[in-house]
């Protein structure tokens, strides 16, 4: 790997200052898996990580780690040792001949994005949340919204992994390529990912735009906008028949470093819209919550407001954020399905007062080879329900009841969300699912990594 000038590189193979803490219960944000670890171990550099593993092999503890790609998942809810790689972050190295650039897995898609607009690069397969990290993205399979890109997990180039024995691996498809497939999303099941290795575009600026358009429309419209757009979502008030699609082309080089003069001045225009629709959608939630029965009128008036036209150009293929909203099941299916899906989310929003305030966002991710992927080998439509607040009882109902009807619909779950599949069914529907698992068991074979939710995953 060659360094490159101009960018804030770091040597991640140096020890750092590891600190260690007990007694502090972890939760992930939605509230719905928490867990008391023996102890918390936050890490800055790939050694620490290597130690803090290795010395809990040696001292026979399970290990596991922690980051914003966690934030829906049980994954991390393990009472053995936590790897908290909150410090864990920025660019290691870039490689101009592959393309490449290297972070440590605590770094953030926004931070990534912001160290390569330094360079006049964006990050190939962003995910759509900027908020996670890129460990705990490529651990669950994350995915943007560029309807002919993968998700984030097939679109790397490499990973630094330290397995569950602590044995420190790089893995790409020259080096160690039998781990790939499994070590793109793992779900964490093999060891702490240290280093995230992404590709990058040069000088590449998205023109975007907003229209609010008929949900059968937009669904019937699904092949085409495949073939033609670089950037597609769908925001759906499921109350409705009337959504918000945004659509976006991606530009040549001369447009984003014209975009690039006008940079600071769009995103204080871009800044000041979004926070009149935040505010709208909390009171819409609110009102909703006590008032269900006034849902379609709600979410009507709602759209009446929502902000369509050309927004011009961005520099990073991120337009929003997906962090605060609560909870979220997403499922991923075959693009023929989508129709079914689409008819039948409707109906069971309109039957259940707890959807009230329910969103949908659907969006389009292309085929990959990714064993565990729910895109793996076809390309497929992610159909995402959001629902307001923290995991409760009446909450819990209403994913369940959610899950089950994506189920029977054929889909596969996005791991970064909240769902309870088990072994037996991943290994019914998913045909790479036991090599999965034999990779596993060669790189953990006493089991390190293991808690109650990979437990559920992983055994049947």
């Amino acid at each position: 790997m060659t360094t490159t000038s101009g960018l804030a590189t770091k040597d991640s193979r140096s020890t750092g200052v590891a600190r260690e803490r007990t007694g502090i219960r972890w939760e992930n944000k939605a509230g719905s898996a928490s867990s008391l670890p023996t102890r918390v171990v936050r890490v800055t550099s790939v050694q620490d990580v290597v130690d803090a593993v290795r010395h809990a092999a040696i001292n026979g503890e399970q290990v596991h780690a922690s980051g914003a790609g966690y934030a829906l998942t049980g994954i991390a809810a393990a009472p053995g040792v936590m790897i908290d790689t909150t410090d864990l972050r920025g660019m290691v190295r870039v490689d101009d001949k592959h393309g490449t650039a290297t972070f440590l897995a605590g770094t953030t898609v926004n931070e990534a994005n912001a160290e390569l607009r330094k360079y006049g690069a964006t990050m190939v397969g962003a995910p759509g949340d900027g908020q996670t990290t890129l460990g705990g993205a490529v651990s669950t399979g994350a995915h943007g919204y560029a309807p002919r890109e993968a998700s984030f997990s097939a679109l790397v180039y490499g990973l630094t992994v330290v397995t569950g024995e602590g044995k420190l691996l790089e893995i790409t498809e020259r080096l160690n390529s039998h781990y790939f497939p499994a070590a793109r999303l793992s779900l964490g099941a093999i060891g702490v990912i240290a280093e995230v290795t992404v590709e990058f575009r040069r000088n590449t600026a998205l023109r975007i735009s907003r229209k609010r358009r008929n949900i059968e429309r937009l669904i019937s419209d699904i092949p085409e906008a495949r073939a033609k757009t670089d950037f597609y979502r769908i925001d759906w008030r499921p109350h409705t028949d009337q959504a918000m699609l945004t659509v976006g082309w991606l530009e040549d080089e001369v447009a984003a470093i014209e975009a690039a003069t006008r940079k600071p001045e769009l995103e204080t225009k871009v800044a000041a819209a979004a926070a009149k629709p935040r505010k709208r959608a909390r009171f819409r939630e609110k009102l909703a919550k006590f008032l269900p029965f006034l849902a379609p009128v709600i979410d009507r008036a709602a759209n009446m407001f929502e902000r369509t036209g050309d927004e011009g150009l961005r520099l990073t293929t991120e337009v929003s954020g997906d962090a605060d909203h609560g909870l979220q099941v997403e499922y991923q299916f075959p693009a023929a399905r989508a129709r079914d899906v689409v008819a039948e989310v409707g109906r069971l929003v309109t039957a259940n007062k707890a959807f009230a305030a329910a969103n949908v966002r659907i969006s389009l991710v292309a085929a990959d080879g990714v064993w565990l992927s729910p895109a793996y080998g076809q390309d497929v439509v992610a159909v995402c329900l959001q629902l307001p607040g923290h995991f409760d009882a009446a909450n819990e109902a209403a994913l369940r009841e959610t899950e089950n009807l994506f189920i029977d619909l054929g889909g596969l779950p996005n791991w970064g969300g909240w769902h309870t599949l088990n072994g037996a069914e991943a290994a019914y529907v998913m045909p790479r699912y036991s090599d999965f698992g034999h990779i596993r068991s060669d790189l953990d074979p006493h089991g390190r990594t293991d808690n109650t939710a990979l437990n559920r995953l992983l055994k049947h």
